[in-house]
């Protein structure tokens, strides 16, 4: 237990060390007057990633298999920031999901892809960045292999901003 311990500490302290931005971001299917905006919040994000803080947020929740999501992406010798930077950030405004409900991004459990409703986020950007920021954070915690119902969604947006919002 203790050696579990150590390891997690260790990993903490190395990840939170590790606070620069990584390479850009791609993003796919944007406008030219959506890119800045988009690559606004995948920058907030990322930043917000790399502070030590946020980075717990990574042991809140487990994937299936009940690992904590920052010992899953240890495994992958990848900082948080690293392989936040490593996704595709695609435009989707005619995905069902953007077209039936509120959401502003979605993605699958494992996907190295978040899919963003254009429009909404856009909308929600101009509002509030900081909201937009933290739903890509969100997404990303899906794309580590969090699923969803349990938790709810409300419930991990809500610990991503306790832990990513200040």
């Amino acid at each position: 237990m203790w050696r579990q311990t150590v390891r997690v500490c260790a990993f903490v302290i190395g990840i939170c060390s590790l606070t620069g931005i990584a390479n850009a971001q791609i993003l796919l299917g944007f406008d030219d007057g959506e890119v800045g905006l988009i690559k606004g919040a995948v920058d907030g994000a990322a930043a917000r990633l790399g502070r030590c803080g946020c980075q717990k947020v990574l042991f809140d929740f487990v994937d299936e298999q009940g690992v904590p999501l920052g010992t899953r992406l240890a495994a992958t010798g990848r900082n948080p920031v690293e392989a936040f930077t490593a996704l595709r950030i695609v435009n989707k405004p005619l995905a069902p999901q953007c077209r039936t409900s509120k959401r502003l991004a979605f993605t699958f459990p494992g996907s190295q892809v978040i899919y963003v409703c254009s429009l909404k986020l856009r909308n929600e950007s101009i509002q509030n960045s900081v909201r937009t920021e933290l739903i890509l954070i969100h997404e990303f915690l899906h794309s580590l292999g969090l699923g969803e119902n349990p938790p709810t969604s409300q419930y991990i947006t809500t610990q991503v901003a306790g832990r990513c919002g200040a």
